[in-house]
Order: C-alpha cells, then structure tokens, then sequence
C-alpha cells in the first residue's frame, strides 16, 4: 500500500479574507480537503452525486484507537469497559446515520485502529465489531480516577492516566480509496500529523476532535494539554472542516485564532455546545441526562453531530443531535447501549424534519452553518425523547434501557 508522507503538499490558501467586508455574512463554509493527485475534482463530485441520486450511502471512515478502560472510584476498581473514541464513534453512527434501505443492517463506514493481542474485545457486539488491526504492542489502556464530589458543569470529574499505548496510526494503515468523509479521533497521540495530512487527502470532508492534536502525557501518563499553535496540527487546520472540543479543552485551541481556519464546536456538558466559524457563531441547547459516566460524551457528540450532517441538516441544526447522543451516552457505563425504540423516535423525527431536504449526504462544496427555522422544533422533539429515556432512568435504574417510547 503506497504512502504519501514523502512530499507534504502546501497548505492551500485562507479560505476567508482576515477582514470580512461588511456586506458578505455567508451562511455557508467552502470545504477545506484537498483532492489526491491521482484524482480529478470530477471524480470527487461524481461521488457525492451518486448518493443523492439514490446510489449507495456514503462511505465514511473513523480513525482512532480502541482501549481498554479501568473505571477506579475511592481507589476501588468499579468497572473495566471497552474504550476508545472508535468505539464511541462508531456506536453512534452505527445507531443515527442515515440508511438508504431498512435491512441495512450498518452505516458505512470503516474503522482503523490498532490494538494488541491482548485486546478484550474481539468478540464484543457493535462498538467493537469492525475488526482492528493487531501489532505487536500492547492495547492502549486508560484508568480513569473518579472523584467522589460531584463536578460542575464544566469541571472534569475524572482524571485519566495512560498506563499503556499502542502503536500510532500511520498514513499506509489507511485505506487506499476514496471516503466521503472522515472522523479524526485519537485520545492516546496515536493520529499522527502526516496521517490527519493523509485523511485529507481521502476524504471529502474531516471531523477532527481536539483531544486528537493538543493531548499530551507526563512520566506518569496523567493526561495533560498543549497549545494547538505550538503543534505540526496547526498549520494543517484550514483544511478541516470542523474542529470539536471541550470546554476544558477550548483555551489551549485559541477559538479565536482557530475560527478564522475552520468551524470551531465547543462542548460545554450540561449546557449544550457552542460553535464558532468566521463570521458567526450559535449557541445550541442541551438535553436531560443522569449522568452516570461521562466518558465517551465528546465522542458520542462529535459521532451524532456528522450523522446529522448526513441527514442533510446545517451544522447548528446537526449539533443538536450531537448534543441528544452525549447526554444519552453519560446516563451509562461504558459504551451505551441505545433502545431500538428511542432509536427509531429519533429516525422519525430527522425524517420528518428532513422530508424536504436533499437525499442525505454532505454537501460537495459547502456546509450551511446557521440554524434553520425548523431548529427550535428538532430541539422539542428530540428533547420529548430525551425527557422519557431520562424519566424511565430514574423509574427502573438497572433497567435503564427498557420501555416504550411514545411521542404527543
């Protein structure tokens, strides 16, 4: 499988002019992804065709490690999970993206991450069911140290030590195809810059999570942040598209600096999420949770977030999705499990609101950024799902899961 790390093309030029002229507030961002050089933009296009015409559903593709997860409270061992932003992703987008038929068992997408021979997880259900490549190293493995207080709204309640790490992704472990897009997720260093480079140059469009460019590890693994300016990732940024982090994470990216490149989300947990581009921003509402375990909640997020961009809906309107599955995946342990009920109310109520929309697939040239004036209606149904998941949580707790749902 060849490599392209030899030659790193040059950045192309600044999409947006450092001075907005006064009379231009587009409401739509030109995609930032290079063609490779064996293909044409044509080919790039025909792609994105194919699909809204009813062709086969757009191939995406999820780069970022499976882990082990310890769950450590009061110095007790209280769980041991698959982890890993892959598993996360790829629950989400197996359970919210769009289908072009119903038997369609999955959404399409691959998964390239690398773990060792003694992953525990092979043989586990969805999250962990698109094989990982195996190496010589060992699983990457994270013990997350839960405090005994209740965090604030944005304080991180949790702290996550690297105890060990798996090889890094290199640009040869990816596919050699053609994706609609791409999720650049690692939470371990393991997405090299030459391999985001290499995404780009497959994929129509990049969702790019910051823990995957601005975390770092001290000699005690304990998870620690650098300035994304002070990185190779930064020059890099104006070809993503969109770039999602934490509030915790926000300082060291620079939203400011960062929203001139690309559309910049900010997660804020129980406050919904925030998203800044050149010339704007919106603030999106959050949704009830019972927050049992806040791991996977950017992830699942950034996941929900690109399945609504494949049903066709504005960035701000997708947030809102992104939004619904981080509160549904906090109200478990470990990657949740979604109810085949809660999941088909969500279906119809991005199908309802989508009737009128183009076929699903993300837009070949630009993304419409602003809300649409169907978004305070998305937020209410959605959060009618998510008030009843949330009501029967409390009702049955170890049968969280269970029930019907059932939409006024």
């Amino acid at each position: 499988m060849p490599s392209h790390t030899s030659a790193t093309p040059p950045p192309p030029p600044q999409r947006f002019p450092l001075r907005p002229a006064p009379w231009r507030l587009p409401a739509a961002m030109p995609l930032a992804a290079e063609l490779d050089d064996a293909l044409e933009e044509g080919e790039n296009q025909q792609l994105l065709l194919l699909a809204s015409k009813g062709g086969p559903a757009l191939e995406g593709m999820v780069v970022g490690s499976y882990c082990h997860d310890v769950l450590i409270r009061g110095g007790r061992v209280v769980g041991e999970t698959l982890g890993g932003a892959a598993a996360f992703v790829s629950n989400v987008l197996d359970a919210a993206s769009p289908r072009e038929e119903e038997e369609q068992e999955a959404a399409p997408f691959v998964v390239v991450s690398k773990v060792g021979h003694d992953f525990a997880y092979a043989s586990a259900p969805a999250p962990a069911r698109r094989p990982p490549l195996l190496c010589a190293s060992p699983t990457t493995s994270f013990h997350a140290q839960f405090s005994e207080a209740a965090a604030s709204a944005h304080a991180p309640d949790r702290e996550l030590r690297r105890v060990r790490a798996c090889d890094p992704i290199y640009p040869a472990d990816l596919p050699d195809r053609r994706f609609a897009y791409g999720l650049a997720v690692g939470v371990a260093g393991e997405v090299l810059p030459e391999t985001l480079e290499r995404m780009i140059r497959l994929c129509c469009a990049v969702l790019v999570d910051a823990q995957a460019l601005i975390r770092a590890f001290d000699g005690d693994g304990a998870v620690c942040h650098v300035s994304l300016e002070d990185t190779p990732y930064s020059r890099i940024l104006p070809r993503v598209a969109f770039l999602k982090a934490s509030s915790e994470e926000a300082p060291y990216v620079g939203v400011e600096t960062a929203r001139r490149r690309c559309c910049v989300i900010v997660t804020e947990g129980r406050d919904g999420c925030r998203l800044f581009w050149f010339e704007g921003e919106a603030r999106v509402a959050p949704f009830p949770a019972i927050q049992v375990d806040p791991t996977g909640a950017g992830d699942s997020f950034l996941a929900g977030f690109a399945a609504g961009l494949l049903w066709g809906l504005s960035a701000t309107d997708a947030a809102l999705l992104g939004n619904f599955f981080g509160a549904a995946a906090v109200s478990q342990v470990g990657v949740p499990t979604f109810h085949p009920k809660m999941l088909q109310a969500v279906k119809e109520i991005l199908e309802d609101k989508t009737t009128k929309r183009p076929s699903p697939c993300i837009n070949g040239t630009t993304f419409t950024l602003e809300r649409s004036n169907m978004h305070d209606e998305l937020h209410a149904a959605l959060r009618e799902v998510a008030m009843l998941m949330s009501e029967q949580h409390q009702a049955d707790p170890a049968n969280c899961n269970g029930g019907d749902i059932c939409l006024t």
